[in-house]
């Protein structure tokens, strides 16, 4: 037991639930195309009378300010070797790695007269690593100094997400609201309490560790013991996602998305890994010499003085919500030109908004655009891309936030975010003849 009471607190020592950055702007411009866009608006007016999403829809998020080759060096005779020394030279204040993973199960979506509904299942995972040079100093060279860890953040979480969403127009269809109600089942699970703290001041003379522990209680689920993971397991929640619309005239239209906000109680499967708070505990070591179990010893001199304990409490986290906000200017009835902001409501780790600039041309069984965004946790500027097409009854699309990702090579790479999948549309509804009819008399 003290052996992964020691193991979880000091390589998992802070963790959160939910990544620092996940953009998906380029994807979000897709809108009413692509029945997958509802992951981030619940607003959905469909141009067909059903859709289905297969389950080979598939959304992927990275971003790091550390590249691959950072950590993983040329050794001779073609082979990597991991290099901390090369890490730790690159290392800044704060290092950022954070990545997420959405998978569409299912869904289907129908046409109503006055907006949509649809079913939907989804498999959700997400991992995210905030640290410092201090880290990576230990990392490098050891324990031969004091060091405080108080900025780390090491995270995982997954979940799955049954649940059903309406979309309604209301005031001759220019105010808009959409709902989504998800049933959520927790997978796997790791977090901290807030402002945890451990640091190790060693004195140079006589080299005794005085230790500094506070709030240190790191909570899982599905962690201890990975045989007993489940999609339809006992850690269940309930969330929601909110949309409304509003089309001021012919020319502009706004609207505003706030998705995942609940929470999953975590009780299958739980431990809990606590360290006693200490403002000053002394490590003097111990005898080496006729010592059967050096690890044992080492655990015990340890325990003696920072006490440790495992229980199996349950405990309840957010799922983290995400905010969208968008102004749509229609150029033509087939060019529009769309400004978005996005920011991500982290409940763990301080988070930077993203905003994006987008031209899409609409077509009646495609749409293809471009968006140039910055903000976010890794900054820079970002040019994207995006396209559905209908082919028959297939439909194909794809988002990428970064282009230039495409042509560079995967171990210079420290960002990547794209969508793509395969759907089922049945039943245009382009113009009615009457409508077209009507807004030829308005013309003339």
């Amino acid at each position: 037991m003290k052996k992964n009471i020691y193991l979880t607190s000091l390589l998992v020592f802070v963790l959160i639930s939910s990544v620092k950055a996940q953009d998906y702007l380029s994807f979000y411009s897709l809108k009413d195309y692509v029945i997958q866009t509802q992951d981030l608006s619940p607003i959905y007016l469909p141009k067909y009378k059903v859709s289905f999403g297969t389950p080979l829809n598939v959304g992927a998020n990275l971003n790091s300010t550390i590249k691959l080759n950072d950590i993983l060096v040329e050794s001779g005779n073609n082979s990597l070797k991991l290099d901390f020394d090369n890490l730790n030279s690159v290392a800044g204040t704060s290092n950022v790695f954070a990545t997420d993973i959405t998978a569409n199960l299912f869904m289907l979506a129908f046409k109503t007269k006055k907006g949509s509904i649809t079913f939907f299942a989804n498999a959700r995972a997400n991992l995210a690593w905030e640290f410092t040079d201090t880290f990576t100093n230990i990392a490098a060279n050891g324990f031969g100094q004091s060091f405080a860890l108080s900025q780390e953040r090491l995270g995982l979480n997954s979940y799955s997400e049954i649940g059903v969403g309406i979309t309604r127009q209301f005031f001759n269809d220019k105010f808009t609201v959409g709902v989504r109600l998800k049933s959520l089942n927790g997978i796997a699970h790791s977090s901290i309490e807030d402002n945890a703290e451990f640091a190790v001041d060693i004195n140079q003379n006589n080299f005794l560790w005085t230790i500094m522990a506070s709030n240190a209680v790191v909570n899982t689920s599905g962690i201890a013991n990975t045989d007993d993971l489940s999609f339809f397991g006992n850690n269940s929640g309930f969330g929601m996602d909110l949309g409304f619309a509003y089309q001021l005239n012919n020319k502009f239209s706004f609207e505003l998305a706030i998705n995942d906000l609940g929470s999953i109680n975590w009780t299958d499967n739980v431990t809990n890994y606590r360290i006693q708070d200490t403002t000053g505990a002394v490590f003097q070591g111990f005898d080496f010499q006729d010592s059967g179990n050096v690890q044992g010893e080492i655990e015990d001199a340890l325990n003696d003085v920072i006490g440790t304990s495992e229980t199996n409490d349950s405990f309840k986290t957010k799922i983290g919500s995400r905010t969208f906000f968008s102004a749509n200017y229609q150029m033509s009835e087939k060019n529009a030109l769309r400004a978005t902001y996005f920011s991500n409501n982290n409940p763990f780790v301080e988070t930077k908004p993203s905003f994006g600039l987008g031209y899409n041309r609409t077509l009646p069984k495609a749409t293809y655009g471009v968006i140039a965004s910055t903000g976010g946790n890794t900054g820079g500027m970002r040019f994207g891309a995006n396209f559905a097409v209908q082919l028959g009854f297939l439909q194909l699309y794809t988002a990428i936030e970064d282009i230039s990702n495409i042509s560079g090579k995967v171990e210079e790479a420290n960002q990547a975010n794209f969508r793509f999948g395969l759907n089922f549309l049945f039943g245009y509804k382009g113009k009615s003849k009457m409508k077209i009819k009507k807004e030829t008399d308005d013309k003339n």
